[in-house]
């Protein structure tokens, strides 16, 4: 007798490369109701934002299927200008569809996205402010390959989102798929038009979500939201570039995946890793212990090991961050 071919998932998140998107924009919601002209702007957007350090993004992937077929969630999160935040209500009670208004302010200007140095300043002052949007293929959350994309979801939230010293974080989906993200640790909040949208179905009827960081800490650690709210400062001053190349390398991609992302080559990454091994030993000596000495040799594979263990760990070292305000 045939056996009978079974799927078994091999699922995993990582970082959102320019390849992705095609896969990505096909998971578009229908409640973000775009209009046409927005719509078709997107593809031209994403790759421009793909490596702003306002933005973080990851795709949940399935190995076990063929390619182009993989991506069975995308999430993506901004950091906001508090101002922007404050002007359009989001700590109170905005106007709906606020993933669109972020959208259409990236493409006429209105939005402008935040420098590393501006996030440092934030981060610092503790006065930063995060948005994030997720959505999936299979968004049947009574199907358990849902529910099992979902729980990857989530560990990406958690290591994405966590190291920063947030005041608020808000979250945009629909009202179907709001109590998943209840689940997580999130507070429903109403928009200021909230009566307009009564007319539409669940699943197409947009829901907002905030927590600030007294509501969040303010209960025991369990959720993913009261997770990413810890926050201890960051230790060892790495730049901009080293913080890239140690957020690509926690996902064990090759050296030839790194110096394509950072646009360096071979000598340039080893220089990249030279810079980090002696920015930890300028602050902590003791760190590498027996693994101290030649980076390039062959203590150099320990040496990332232990410093990429470190970080996943304390990833407020991976977040920019001001330290003449600390």
């Amino acid at each position: 007798m045939d056996r009978v071919k079974r799927h078994v998932p091999r699922l995993r998140f990582r970082p959102t490369t320019r390849r992705d998107f095609p896969e990505c924009l096909e998971l578009l919601p229908a409640w973000l109701v775009l209009e046409e002209g927005l719509r078709r702007a997107l593809p031209d957007l994403w790759p421009r934002l793909l490596d702003e350090p306002a933005i973080i993004t990851t795709v949940m992937e399935d190995l076990a299927l063929p390619a182009g077929q993989r991506i069975q969630g995308w999430g993506w999160g901004i950091v906001l200008p508090e101002a922007w935040a404050e002007q359009r209500g989001l700590t109170r009670a905005p106007t709906s569809y606020v993933t669109r208004q972020i959208y259409g302010g990236l493409l006429d200007g209105s939005l402008a996205l935040m420098s590393d140095a501006e996030i440092g300043v934030v981060n610092a002052e503790g006065r930063y402010h995060f948005l994030n949007f997720y959505t999936q293929r299979n968004d049947d959350l009574s199907d358990p390959y849902a529910q099992s994309v979902l729980t990857i979801a989530n560990e990406a939230f958690r290591l994405s989102a966590t190291g920063y010293n947030t005041q608020v974080m808000y979250f945009e989906t629909s009202e179907r798929d709001a109590p998943a993200i209840v689940a997580a640790g999130f507070l429903q909040r109403p928009y200021v038009d909230q009566r307009a949208l009564q007319g539409l179905a669940p699943a197409g009827r947009p829901a907002f979500m905030a927590v600030t960081r007294n509501e969040a800490l303010a209960g025991l650690p369990g959720t993913s939201v009261r997770h990413v709210f810890e926050h201890h400062p960051p230790m060892f001053r790495f730049s901009a570039s080293q913080r890239r190349l140690l957020w690509l390398a926690l996902f064990d991609e090759s050296d030839a995946h790194l110096t394509e992302r950072l646009e360096v080559s071979v000598h340039g990454l080893k220089k990249l890793w030279r810079g980090i091994y002696e920015r930890i030993e300028d602050q902590m000596p003791e760190f590498f212990g027996e693994s101290g000495g030649d980076e390039d040799g062959k203590r150099g594979p320990e040496k990332r090991r232990q410093v990429l263990a470190y970080v996943r760990q304390r990833p407020e070292e991976l977040r920019p961050w001001d330290f003449t305000r600390r």
